[in-house]
């Protein structure tokens, strides 16, 4: 009867541990997208003409794209969803730190094939599963230029597939993980 109830006893203490260690990363998670989202609103009121740009037609494109330097950090404009009453700020060039601020160029320009990755946080990348084929993104970079875009279709890759991601003939591409982090939701966009 004593192994018994000291068997219950270790089972039951391992699973508190495991709620606890849960709950945990449950509000750790909470926490860095409350922090990413603060980030965001810090940047993007540095982002010069990005929330009154003007709408132009499309400009001469080139491979380069201007960049502005913010906190340490060099910027190429923003992105915005208005179906889903969201801003972003887009940073030069990915790596995972940097995805913890704000969603980062991943390859690409607007003059071809622009791929931008985001953290599944809910203030960034986390509800672009929401997006349906018609809805408009916008890209505006840091002089002002204005891209619109068509959402034409989303599809879940695998996190190996990059040739996939960065290739076909998508004007924009937007991708983040999927809740289980094992796949990546994948937002292919056309010019307007």
């Amino acid at each position: 009867m004593k192994d018994k109830t000291r068997y219950t006893s270790i089972w039951t203490s391992i699973g508190l541990l495991l709620i606890a260690a849960a709950l945990f990363l449950c509000a750790y998670n909470l926490w860095d997208s409350n922090r990413a989202a603060a980030s965001v609103q810090g940047v993007l009121a540095a982002i010069p003409n990005t929330a009154a740009a003007p709408e132009e037609p499309f400009k001469e494109e080139t491979a380069e794209m201007p960049t502005i330097m913010i906190d340490g950090n060099e910027y190429i404009g923003t992105l915005d969803f208005p179906t889903l009453g969201l801003t972003l700020p887009v940073m030069a060039s990915w790596d995972y730190d940097k995805l913890k601020t704000a969603p980062c160029r991943y390859a690409g320009t607007t003059a071809g094939n622009l791929v931008i990755a985001g953290h599944n946080y809910r203030s960034h990348f986390g509800r672009l599963d929401n997006l349906q084929p018609g809805d408009t993104v916008t890209f505006t970079d840091v002089e002002g230029t204005v891209f619109a875009y068509t959402v034409a279709e989303t599809e879940v890759l695998q996190p190996t597939a990059i040739k996939e991601m960065t290739g076909g003939d998508w004007d924009l591409t937007l991708f983040t993980c999927t809740l289980s982090g094992q796949t990546r939701l994948t937002v292919r966009c056309l010019k307007q």
